[in-house]
């Protein structure tokens, strides 16, 4: 089963030629699928679904390096990431040492447009952000930990 369709694999391929600059990483971390189900963790048919979705968006542009991490095995690298709980994707620009974007879940719907956004931004290395958004963001007094929470229908 594919889940970017035809028509929407030939319009992110062309904004993906024009916008994106440098390679982008994306690092998935998943668990794979056990025999047992435990309450209040995410479903281990959402990690593979994550994993086939991040797979065909990589087979969009040659700038898209996915890497598939348990993070059970990988616990050193799943800390340097922060990242306690799976599915989870790292989006970073290859060989950048500044931020980085985290989706936990599978980014679906709303949310891949999303990640197509910052796949473009982290790319790029910069936003779209207006001067004074940016000038706003400058004047905060301390760091801030953003979190999006949203719930599938």
């Amino acid at each position: 089963m594919r889940y970017i369709g035809p028509l929407d694999q030939e319009k992110i391929r062309g904004r993906f030629e024009q916008e994106l600059e440098a390679d982008v990483r994306l690092v998935l971390f998943v668990e794979p699928p056990g025999g047992l189900y435990i309450p209040g963790r995410e479903e281990p048919q959402t990690g593979r679904q994550t994993q086939a979705l991040m797979q065909e968006l990589t087979e969009l542009s040659d700038k898209l390096l996915l890497e598939v991490h348990n993070p059970k095995v990988d616990v050193e690298l799943a800390q340097q990431h922060g990242i306690e709980r799976s599915p989870a994707l790292v989006i970073e620009r290859a060989g950048w040492q500044g931020g980085k974007v985290r989706f936990f879940g599978l980014p679906s719907g709303y949310e891949f447009a999303t990640l197509i956004e910052d796949v473009v931004d982290v790319s790029r290395s910069r936003t779209r952000l207006s001067d004074a958004t940016r000038q706003a963001l400058a004047e905060l007094p301390a760091p801030v930990h953003l979190q999006v929470f949203v719930t599938p229908t």
